[in-house]
Order: structure tokens, then sequence, then C-alpha cells
């Protein structure tokens, strides 16, 4: 049954992976003084029907479309021009292009196929006065990808580069700047690097998306020959209508979001969710049920299986941690572990006799961690292990003692460091992990196995309490180590007395308690910088592309402006 399952999932993503597909649209758009622009188009696709490509582009205004070329593998196409036509078989239409126009200025830009399968067509063309006079200021609204293809792109990015000669764009705030933009139609980001305007998408198409930019030029960066019929205000009051621009309350890009599917392409947006899903989920099962889910790249095979005892790495956590992130299929979220890292340097430090543990005078349920004066300066070579003991130390206060929620607190004020740090920690445990063969690495997965698995072992050992001391440190980065000290208790209980002493940890209940409670502050260190981080880039986020700087991209409004359409695609 399971297999019919595999070949069943499979088989659907086999259909869905060679099916038509728009990869990719890069498009760059070169703007000149004269308002004039050159825009560099490169469409990556996989055909599987049809014998032309076709763009439409309507509602032009006072703009104009000229000079239209396309080129595969630096061959340049025959160009027809405007006697383009589209009742002409695969073979009769390969490497030409041409211009059906549609009355009214509105034209489809048109080319041959030539094949089925992958192409990467690069396509060249100039929008004549594309910046227009607005009196106190130049600029434009154009749509640029349509909405309704064929089939949905599943990545696009485009950028506007200055070509005047003069002036570069910048944009500081709202007060310091000479452009402001804003991108509608499609979920992703903006922003302005190097004197150059980009957006990008960052999630796949839907039916209804879109992409249209509106930018506003100061008066000097452009001398255009052709003034606009609207005033600026008018132009930009119909883009926003709808958008969330000028507005803090992204709710309003859910609910654009959610009315657009639900009034215009639920059944497709499912088809594209349910592909999707269908893959990840065929991946899940698969690599859950087989236990495929290590990266041969990193490993030199996908199933690990088997037990081993001696420790990994040469005991560092961070290593551990930065290995199992980079190599585990299953780990989504490197984030969500985190904590379980920090409890592992706090655990260290506490068996070290860096940290004192002292009860709590106001609850005999906690315990309080107080740092040992005289080795505050102590150096560690686990550079990540050491930021983190620095924080801790800080977060202690003057009184060296860490208390209830000290760490938190630290964490929320700090926490444009802290959600880097899983990041780092994956990066300072890779020199570790790097150089060492593939066969250690796999001791490492298979020691993590040990200790999942030490009571059903045929061979139990107890070890020695040193060792034992590196075992509950990995452990505790790997979020397991209450139930590895109680697997040991029960079959070693000698032995927990042992280490509970030799760790300067009072008894063996305290010992328990320290585990639960570094564990859940670390994870409240974490979710609180996280949270603090968030709400402060969605406050900046919302103030910058209200102002015109960039940032999300607007899913709803862009009404008016020009150029676009409906519909494109293989025919």
């Amino acid at each position: 049954m399971k297999k019919l399952l595999f070949l069943t999932l499979f088989a659907i993503l086999s259909t869905l992976v060679s099916a038509q597909e728009i990869r990719d649209i890069e498009t760059a758009v070169c703007l000149y003084e004269n308002g004039h622009a050159l825009v560099i188009q490169k469409w990556d696709l996989r055909v599987t029907e049809g014998t032309e490509w076709y763009i439409p582009i309507d509602n032009p205004g006072k703009s104009r479309i000229t000079r239209f070329r396309v080129f595969e593998n630096d061959e340049e196409f025959e160009n027809e021009g405007e006697g383009w036509k589209s009742n002409r078989s695969l073979e009769q239409k390969a490497r030409r292009c041409g211009i059906v126009p549609k009355g009214g200025g509105d034209i489809e830009l048109c080319w041959g196929l030539g094949s089925m399968g992958d192409h990467v067509f690069t396509l060249y063309y100039v929008i004549e006065n594309l910046v227009l006079d607005f009196g106190e200021c130049d600029g434009f609204h154009w749509h640029f990808l349509n909405d309704e293809w064929s089939v949905k792109p599943q990545h696009a990015s485009i950028v506007f580069l200055n070509k005047t000669g003069g002036d570069a764009w910048f944009w500081t705030d709202e007060e310091n700047c000479n452009v402001r933009f804003w991108g509608f139609g499609m979920v992703g980001e903006s922003g302005l690097e190097d004197g150059a305007i980009w957006f990008e998408s960052s999630e796949p198409f839907q039916y209804r998306s879109f992409f249209s930019a509106m930018i506003q030029f100061d008066k000097g960066l452009f001398s255009p020959t052709v003034k606009a019929d609207q005033k600026w205000e008018d132009v930009q009051e119909e883009a926003f209508e709808g958008s969330n621009y000028g507005s803090d309350d992204d709710s309003r890009d859910f609910e654009e979001i959610a009315g657009r599917i639900l009034g215009y392409g639920i059944l497709l947006a499912i088809a594209g969710f349910i592909g999707l899903i269908l893959f990840r989920a065929a991946c899940l099962v698969y690599w859950r049920v087989s236990g495929r889910h290590w990266s041969k790249k990193i490993f030199g095979k996908s199933k690990i299986d088997g037990w081993w005892r001696d420790v990994p790495l040469g005991g560092n956590p961070t290593a551990l941690y930065s290995l199992l992130c980079e190599g585990d299929h299953l780990v989504e979220n490197y984030s969500k572990k985190f904590p379980d890292l920090v409890s592992a340097y706090f655990l260290k430090w506490i068996q070290e006799g860096l940290l004192k543990v002292e009860r709590d005078p106001a609850n005999d349920q906690r315990v309080n961690l107080r740092f040992v004066k005289e080795n505050q300066e102590l150096s560690f070579k686990d550079a990540m292990e050491k930021k983190v003991y620095r924080a801790a130390l800080e977060a202690a206060g003057k009184n060296f003692l860490l208390e209830k929620n000290e760490f938190k607190t630290w964490s929320f004020k700090h926490d444009s460091q802290v959600v880097s740090w899983p990041s780092e920690a994956i990066d300072s445990g890779m020199a570790r992990w790097q150089s060492v063969s593939e066969q250690e690495r796999c001791h490492a997965v298979e020691f993590m196995n040990f200790l999942k698995d030490f009571t059903i072992m045929d061979q139990r050992e107890a070890p020695e309490v040193n060792i034992w001391k590196q075992y509950m440190v990995l452990a505790a980065s790997l979020g397991i180590a209450d139930k590895v000290a109680k697997n040991f208790e029960k079959l070693f209980p000698k032995l927990m007395e042992d280490y509970t002493r030799e760790s300067n940890m009072m008894d063996t209940a305290t010992t328990y308690l320290i585990l639960s409670d570094v564990n859940t502050s670390s994870t409240a260190m974490v979710a609180a910088a996280l949270k603090r981080d968030a709400d402060r880039r969605a406050s900046e986020a919302a103030s910058r592309r209200s102002s015109g700087g960039g940032g999300s991209i607007s899913f709803g409004g862009g009404s008016g402006g020009h150029g676009g359409g409906h519909g494109g695609g293989a025919r």
C-alpha cells in the first residue's frame, strides 16, 4: 500500500514537473534623460503546446512600443514587424518575431517557439515616453507584467537603471530623497540599492497576479518632452485605492489576496497549492517512512542507522547543531532548534563551574544562575558560545545573578542581534564538521540514535561521569536532555547521584528543574527576540513603503496606469 502511495504521488509530481511553466521573468528597464526606456526581458520557459508566445500590451497612453527584438542562444530572430501572422505552423514561426496591432495603440509582442521543451528567450523593446512630465514632478505608472497568464510565473524580478548621466537616485527617508517608488499586484519586496530600484516576487503568481511600478522623480532628473494629461496626485490616488500603502494595517494585504482568490481564481489557486503540497507531502512521507532524510552531499548516504557510543565532533554542541540543521531535510526552521543549543551552553557552564545554581527565594520551583565573578573574562574556543555567554552575563547585571525573565528581557531589547544567532551558529559550527570525514559526520547522527534508543539497546554500559557530562550537553543541544537523564537514572541511579554532585547541581530534583527551566528560558528568549524583530520590521516597512521607500509590494491596488493587459503565453 505504501509503495502504491509513493508511486501515485510521484507520478503526479512527474506530470507537474513536465507541465508547461514560466520559471522566471527577469526584467531590466534602462531609463534615459528624454524619458524613453529600453526594456530587456529574459523569459525562462518550459513549453509543451502552442506555436508562439505572445504578450499583450494595452493602453499605452502617450507612450509607444518600438524596436522589438528577440534572441535565443545569442541568435537574433527575423523581425516581421507588424506583419506577424499567427495562423502558421511551429516550423514556419521558428526564429521569427513580430507585432500584432490590436487597434487604439494596443499590440501583441509575438515570437515563434521553434520547439517544445526548455527555452530562454531574451526580448528587447523601447517604450518611448515612459517618463512623463507631471508639472511638479516627472514619473510613470506602467504595467510590466500581465495577469491571467496561460500558466502562472513562478518568479519575477525587475530592476530600473539610471541611464540619464545625471544625479544618482536615492531615498534615505521621506524628506531626504529624489525618487519614490511603489509596486503593485504581486507578493514580494522592493528597494533601492546602488542607485538602482528593484522589485522581486517572493511567491509564485496567482491567476490574478500582475506587476506594475509607479515611480516619481524630482524635477531635474529627466527632461521628458511629453506632458501627462493627469496630475500626479490623481495617478497616485487611483493606484493606491485598495492597496495597503498609506496604512499600517497589513491585514489589508490578506484581504486583497483573499478577495482576489475567492473572486477570480479559487480553483486555479487550489490546483497550484495542491501541486506544492503534494510535492512537500510526498517528500516528507518518503523521508520519514524510509528514513532517507539525510543529505547525501554531506553524509555520503541518505539513510543513517545504527548507534555510536563515542562523543562526536569533540563534544562541540555548536558543531552538532550546525551539522544536523544543514544535513537533515526534515529540519524546516533551524531557529526553532536554536533554544536547545542555548540550553546546552548553560548546562555546560553549570557543569564547568562557570555558573552557580541557586534556589529562587521567591519560588522553590525555580532556580537562578549566578555567574562566578572571577570567571567573567574567560575565553571560549567556540565563538557562538562566547557570544551567548557575554549576552547572558550582561543580562544578569551588576549582581551577576540571572533571574527569571532577565535573559528574555535582554533579548527583547537586542532582538536585531539575537535573530541572527541561529544562522551565525550554523556558520560557526560548520568549520568543525566540514573538517572531518563523511564517516565521522555519520557517527554524529548515530550518536543521536544512541542517546534516543539507549533503553532498548541489548548492551548498555554505564559511562564515566565525565563522559556522561558530555553526553548531557549534546543531549541538551538535541532537546532531549531530560529524557536521556531519566533513562540513565533508571538504569544507573548511583551514576546519576555522582553526576549531580560533580556537576554542582545540588540534588537530582534540582537537576531536572534546571534542565526544564533553562530550556524554557532559552525558548522564551528566542521567541521574544523574533517577535520584537518582526514587529519592528513591519512598522518600519509600513512607514517606508507608504512614503515610497520600498519594502513590501502591495498585492492590492495598482489601478490606472498604462501598458500591461490580460493574458498571454503560448498559443
